[in-house]
């Protein structure tokens, strides 16, 4: 013969313990998935802080192009009146502009595009190089500045002016480097186009 079941009750502050501790877990869990969905969201949002539009981008970098190229035009033009005083301002006025275009360029990060990292390491690698030929013109003016006479001074500084024009053209050669489909593949594409559109992008191949 079967013993009887038990037919206790369990007390109704139990029930509510076993009720409450059930919540906490649920609250619990809940929680930890709020929390590592605000994690997600915050990395990728980390992953995309800094990158710009890529029509952004494009009409920036030729902004700062077209203003340093300016500076440099002006050095180039040996006509006129010129003594060594107004050659040592244009060169600190160059100089000036030099700087300000790196910390420009270096300030607008990488462009939105898969390949963003890459342009924006060829930017600084292209702007780097305009700096070293600045500072190799400039080294080389600076020597005209030693002229005995002012007509030697004025010979010498007119035998610059294929490096200051090529100086002026290696801007061209900067945006046509970001174009290279060899080095972006189809990123390229997408800066070509930026390129063709952005106002500041026409106005310096207008001006070259």
């Amino acid at each position: 013969m079967r013993a009887p079941r038990s037919s206790a009750i369990v007390p109704s502050n139990t029930r509510l313990a076993v009720v409450r501790r059930g919540w906490l877990l649920v609250a619990v869990g809940l929680g930890i998935a709020a929390i590592a969905v605000a994690v997600l969201v915050a990395r990728l949002g980390e992953d995309d802080e800094g990158s710009v539009a890529t029509s952004e981008w494009a009409e920036s970098v030729c902004a700062s192009l077209s203003g340093w190229q300016g500076s440099i035009t002006g050095l180039a033009d040996v006509e006129g009146e010129l003594t060594q005083e107004s050659l040592e301002e244009r060169l600190d006025d160059a100089g000036a502009a030099t700087d300000e275009l790196l910390a420009e360029l270096q300030a607008i990060g990488p462009p939105d595009l898969d390949a963003g990292d890459e342009v924006e390491q060829a930017l600084d690698d292209s702007a780097e190089g305009l700096r070293e030929s600045y500072e190799s013109l400039r080294t080389a003016a600076e020597d005209a500045l030693d002229a005995e006479t002012p007509s030697a001074f004025l010979q010498e500084l007119a035998s610059l002016a294929p490096e200051f024009q090529a100086l002026v053209r290696q801007v061209e050669d900067t945006v046509a480097a970001l174009q290279s489909a060899s080095l972006f593949g189809e990123a390229s594409a997408e800066l070509e186009q930026a390129f063709a559109e952005a106002p500041s992008c026409e106005r310096l191949r207008e001006a070259g």
